[in-house]
């Protein structure tokens, strides 16, 4: 028999919350049991309280509240990892949609792993330019090294993280990247992530993300986070990261013009460019974008 599953979603003032709710009310269960639905807010105050309460009502599945206040989403995922009862937990954002299967398929990939990860895809209206939808920036998926991981579909092991004193990094709960040095933690620490793309979940991109300014922002503080992990995990290759992320950002900028600006090839090049440049600039000072919260200023990292 399976073993129950808590679904976790952490959120900040997204009303788009419950169609995440209501999409997880339609999933199908065959070979999973789900022990209960956690809706962790991250805000101030806690006047979704009564919203959820009010929900909860005639949802399909127990539907617990915690308030974890700070803006901060590894505190907010922190208070997740602490509420849940069960050994596994599935995390899912706040503004993504379950597939009917979403679950399933999540947990099918389980038996022997520490983690498992699914797909995020992204959806793009007609309102947003083209070049959007056919470089897709925005969807999660894994296509290198498999910690590379994040917890926007995400299925974890809580027992394991518990017995290992493995957190999700508060310094990091507003720069991002958090969910990604878990994930390096949880394999230096002897566990095993399995990528499930079979498992699906849809975010739809709001026209403030749809602009060249987003995705260098989001890839220059990626880039930042590849010089954390170096630093942490690669005492080696950090010492070497100046010169190798700097030539590869010279041939990114360089192949940025060579395939003609404006063109589709141009914004993926220009888009490594950037992501070397954070690299680079983590190493010459290790500091990290705040991605979350009121302020936008850079952060110290420790």
């Amino acid at each position: 028999m399976a073993e129950p599953v808590t679904i976790c979603i952490c959120t900040y003032r997204r009303p788009s919350l419950f169609e995440t709710l209501a999409s997880i009310a339609q999933i199908r269960l065959a070979e999973v049991e789900v022990a209960a639905v956690l809706v962790v807010d991250n805000d101030v105050t806690d006047a979704l309280r009564s919203e959820v309460t009010d929900f909860a009502g005639s949802y399909r599945f127990p539907l617990r509240y915690c308030h974890a206040p700070a803006q901060n989403i590894s505190i907010a995922r922190n208070a997740a990892l602490d509420g849940v009862e069960t050994r596994w937990a599935a995390f899912i954002d706040d503004d993504e949609v379950a597939s009917t299967d979403w679950l399933e398929e999540l947990y099918a990939g389980a038996e022997g792993a520490e983690a498992v990860i699914g797909q995020s895809v992204a959806q793009y209206g007609p309102a947003l330019p083209g070049w959007a939808a056919r470089c897709d920036f925005h969807s999660n998926r894994i296509t290198g090294r498999v910690d590379n991981a994040y917890t926007s579909n995400a299925l974890l092991d809580v027992d394991f993280l518990r017995r290992n004193a493995i957190r999700f990094r508060e310094e990091l709960g507003r720069t991002g990247g958090e969910d990604t040095l878990l994930f390096r933690q949880l394999t230096a620490s002897g566990g095993r992530i399995v990528y499930r793309p079979e498992s699906v979940v849809y975010e739809d991109v709001p026209s403030s993300r749809a602009s060249m300014t987003w995705v260098f922002r989001r890839m220059f503080r990626a880039g930042q986070t590849h010089g954390l992990l170096s630093r942490e995990f690669d005492a080696r290759g950090f010492s070497r990261l100046g010169l190798t992320a700097g030539a590869k950002a010279l041939v990114s900028a360089a192949m940025t013009v060579a395939t003609l600006p404006g063109s589709d090839a141009s914004r993926r090049w220009a888009a490594r460019a950037a992501l070397h440049c954070g690299a680079l600039s983590y190493r010459v000072r290790p500091t990290i974008l705040e991605e979350y919260g009121a302020a936008p200023s850079p952060t110290p990292s420790s």
